[in-house]
């Protein structure tokens, strides 16, 4: 309940915002890669039965200042707005964050493909950072898939980071579909 409040809050200081900006026909780099900030104070609804924000509670953060990014970039390029679905996300850990703690969530579009989108978030308390995540996506819309080159990210652009983080997918995906065909092999020998 909790983050949909923080949506809807968010939402509406967007259109507040979007009424004083201008429509564009492209959208540069800068303003693709400029990172959305925001800031949350961890609230009870947030905790979960420890004393810190739990594991999955990052991510909804990380889905809010994505969101953020999304509906901005469709409003400054003048289309609808555009949906996503996630493909892959990690997340490190590197220290706890306590109740009541005041966060910055710091989310920055890191790069693009053909297919997908990948932005990086970073969660600080007082300058400290506390995690990272990573975010793969497509983007949707009611025609169902759509390539990025909508929102003027065109070619392919990604780093070291992103070039690994595919090939170790790619390598959890092989080892299961290895165990999965030994697992059919041994049913049908018995």
């Amino acid at each position: 309940m909790n983050m949909l409040i923080r949506f809807f809050i968010m939402v509406s200081l967007l259109k507040q915002q979007f009424k004083q900006q201008s429509v564009s026909e492209h959208l540069s780099i800068e303003t693709l890669t400029a990172p959305i900030v925001r800031h949350y104070r961890v609230l009870p609804h947030d905790m979960g039965f420890r004393d810190h924000l739990p594991n999955y509670r990052y991510l909804s953060f990380i889905e809010l200042n994505i969101t953020n990014w999304l509906m901005a970039r469709c409003h400054q390029k003048g289309i609808k707005n555009l949906g996503w679905i996630i493909a892959m996300q990690e997340m490190v850990y590197l220290k706890e964050i306590k109740f009541l703690s005041k966060m910055t969530v710091n989310s920055t579009l890191v790069g693009w493909e053909k297919k997908y989108v990948y932005f990086e978030t970073r969660f600080f308390v007082k300058n400290q950072l506390m995690g990272v995540g990573m975010t793969k996506f497509v983007l949707t819309n009611k025609k169902g898939k759509c390539a990025p080159e909508i929102l003027d990210m065109t070619g392919e652009q990604t780093n070291e980071v992103i070039d690994s983080w595919n090939q170790h997918q790619v390598a959890i995906k092989s080892a299961k579909s290895a165990e999965s065909k030994k697992t059919v092999k041994s049913t049908k020998a018995a």
